[in-house]
C-alpha cells in the first residue's frame, strides 16, 4: 500500500495507515469511539443459498460484503490478541473513556462474547450497552435471530469525564442500522454522537483507530470535538475524508445562516 500523507480537514487529522504504526506517535486522547472489524465477513459465502440468496432476505448485504468488503478473516486467537494489543497501545488521558462496538459471535458452536476476551491493559470495564438494531440476519441459524450488538464502555482509572445530561439514555439503545451505506458494516452516526456527548467537552480529542467511512469523525465535526482517524483501506479512507469534509461544510453553512 502506498501511504498518503495524513489529511487535515477542520479539526480532524486523518491517517491512511496501519493503526499500530500511528498510535505510538499520537498525543493522549480524551475518548476513543470505534467499531473494529469483527473477524466475521470471511465466513459469508460468495454464493449464498437458502434464504440468504433471496432479494430482500440478505442477498443485498452479501453482495455488498463481496463488492465493498475488506480483509476480515483471521485466526480467532490472533484476532483477539491483535485487538487487545491495539487498545493497550493507545495513549489516553487519565479521565479518558473507550467505547468499543462489537458483536456476540459463534465459532464451532461456541459463543464468543466480547466481554470474555476483550480486556486491553490499562482499561477497566465500566458498563455494557446493548445496541438494539430492531432487526437482523441469522436466517439459516438454528437459534433466535440476533437483533443486538454490544458497546463496551471502558474507563482509564478511578475517575472519568461524564456529562450527567446523558444518564437518561439508559443501557439499551434502539437505533436503526444505517441504510444505503458506503461501507458494508458502517454504524449510524447516533452511536458515536451519544458516546462523545457523554464523555467529552467542546474541543476534546476523540480517536477512532478503525475509522472506516468516517462516522465517528462526522459526529466530532457536528459536536465541536477534535478528531484523529486511522484507516488502512484507501477506498474507505477517501470516503471518510469526503464525508467529514461535507460535515464541516454543512456546519459552516448553518453558522452562516445559509
Amino acid at each position: 500500500m502506498t501511504t498518503k500523507p495524513n489529511v487535515v480537514i477542520g479539526d480532524a487529522n486523518l491517517f491512511l495507515a496501519d493503526c499500530l504504526e500511528v498510535l505510538p506517535t499520537l498525543e493522549p486522547v480524551d475518548t476513543i469511539v470505534t467499531s473494529p472489524p469483527y473477524n466475521q465477513l470471511g465466513k459469508i459465502p460468495k454464493r449464498p443459498t437458502g434464504t440468504w440468496s433471496r432479494v430482500g432476505s440478505g442477498l443485498g448485504f452479501v453482495r455488498a460484503v463481496h463488492e465493498r468488503g475488506y480483509a476480515d478473516d483471521m485466526d480467532e486467537g490472533e484476532y483477539q490478541a491483535w485487538q487487545n494489543r491495539v487498545f493497550a497501545t493507545i495513549q489516553a488521558q487519565p479521565t479518558a473513556s473507550l467505547f468499543y462496538n462489537h458483536q456476540i459471535r459463534w465459532r464451532n458452536r461456541t459463543l464468543l462474547h466480547p466481554v470474555a476476551w476483550f480486556h486491553p491493559n490499562g482499561w477497566v470495564l465500566r458498563q455494557e450497552i446493548v445496541w438494539n438494531r430492531a432487526g437482523g440476519m441469522m436466517l439459516n441459524a438454528r437459534m433466535f435471530c440476533r437483533f443486538d450488538e454490544r458497546i463496551l464502555w471502558f474507563v482509564r482509572g478511578t475517575s472519568w469525564k461524564w456529562n450527567q445530561s446523558h444518564v437518561g439514555m439508559g443501557t439499551v439503545w434502539t437505533i436503526p442500522p444505517k441504510r444505503r451505506k458506503l461501507h458494508p458494516v458502517a454504524f449510524p452516526v447516533e452511536i458515536p454522537t451519544r458516546c462523545i456527548g457523554a464523555s467529552t467537552d467542546l474541543g476534546d480529542l476523540v480517536l477512532d483507530p478503525f475509522m472506516g467511512s468516517g462516522t465517528t469523525g462526522v459526529a466530532c465535526a457536528n459536536l465541536g470535538r477534535r478528531f484523529i482517524g486511522i484507516e488502512i483501506e484507501e477506498r474507505y479512507f477517501d470516503i471518510a475524508c469526503e464525508r467529514i469534509r461535507r460535515a464541516y461544510e454543512q456546519k459552516d453553512c448553518k453558522l452562516n445562516g445559509a
